[in-house]
C-alpha cells in the first residue's frame, strides 16, 4: 500500500490591488489646499502691498446754505475736514434712488459712531421734499436724528447748480408727462453716490443702481472699500 503524498500548501492567492480612490481624493484634496493657500497668501500680499491713492475727480470751492430735516440751516462747508457721501434724492423717485438710500443705510449703520463721517441727501425737488418732509421720511427708513446724515432742502436752482458745479453730476431735467412713470415722476437726476475726502475733492463716484447687476454690486463694495480706506487713512 502507498504512503500518503504529503499535503500541498494551497499557493496564496494574489492581494487585491488597493482601491485607487483614496489616492485620488489625496491629490484632490492637495490641490484644493494650495489654491487655498494660494488666495490667502494673495490677499495677505495685497493687503501688504501699497496700493495706488484714490484719483481726485474733482475740487469743491464752493458753498451752499440749505435746511436740514430739523429745520436748522446748514452749509455744506461745515461737512469739510470729514469723509462726506453725497447724493441727490426725490423720495418719490421711481427710478434708483431706493438703491442709493439702501446703500447709504449700510454705510450709516456701519459707521454712524465715527467721527469724521457725514452723509448728505440733496434734495432734487425742494418745493415737494420740504423740511418737514423729508423729516418724515428720514424717520420712516430708520434714521435717527442724532446719525451724521443730512438730509437737506432749499431753493431748487441753487442745489442743481452745486449738483453739477461743484460736485460734477449730471443736471437734473424734468421728464415730459408721456415719459413719466407715474403721475410724480418729474425729474430725472444722476442716481451716482459722490465720496469726498476731508479737504471737499471729490474722490469717486458710484453707481450703486445700475442696469447691469454685476456692475451695481462692484460699486456698492468699491464705495464701502473706498469709504473705509479713506477713514482709515484720509491722506489715501
Amino acid at each position: 500500500m502507498s504512503s500518503p503524498l504529503p499535503d500541498t500548501p494551497t499557493p496564496a492567492m494574489p492581494a487585491a490591488p488597493a482601491s485607487s480612490s483614496g489616492s485620488v481624493w489625496r491629490i484632490w484634496l492637495g490641490i484644493v489646499l494650495a489654491i487655498v493657500g494660494m488666495i490667502v497668501l494673495g490677499q495677505r500680499l495685497n493687503k501688504a502691498l501699497p496700493q495706488p491713492p484714490l484719483p481726485v475727480l474733482a475740487q469743491t470751492t464752493g458753498d451752499i446754505e440749505l435746511i436740514e430735516r430739523s429745520g436748522q440751516k446748514v452749509k455744506l462747508s461745515a461737512v469739510r475736514g470729514k469723509v462726506t457721501v453725497m447724493a441727490c434724492l426725490y423720495t418719490v423717485c421711481p427710478h434708483g434712488c431706493a438703491a442709493i438710500v439702501q446703500q447709504m443705510q449700510k454705510l450709516n449703520e456701519e459707521h454712524r459712531a465715527h467721527p469724521v463721517f457725514q452723509q448728505v441727501s440733496l434734495a432734487v425737488a425742494p418745493d415737494r421734499d420740504t423740511a418737514s418732509f423729508l423729516k418724515s421720511y428720514a424717520d420712516g427708513i430708520g434714521v435717527k436724528p442724532g446719525d451724521p446724515w443730512w438730509f437737506v432742502t432749499g431753493e431748487q436752482q441753487p442745489i442743481w447748480d452745486y449738483l453739477t458745479k461743484e460736485l460734477k453730476l449730471d443736471t437734473p431735467k424734468p421728464i415730459p408727462p408721456e415719459k413719466r412713470l407715474n403721475p410724480l415722476d418729474f425729474y430725472e437726476h444722476d442716481l451716482r453716490i459722490v465720496l469726498l475726502d476731508p479737504q471737499g475733492r471729490v474722490r469717486g463716484y458710484y453707481a450703486v443702481f445700475h442696469p447691469q447687476p454685476e456692475i451695481a454690486t462692484h460699486m456698492a463694495e468699491k464705495l464701502t472699500r473706498d469709504v473705509q480706506r479713506l477713514l482709515d487713512d484720509p491722506s489715501s
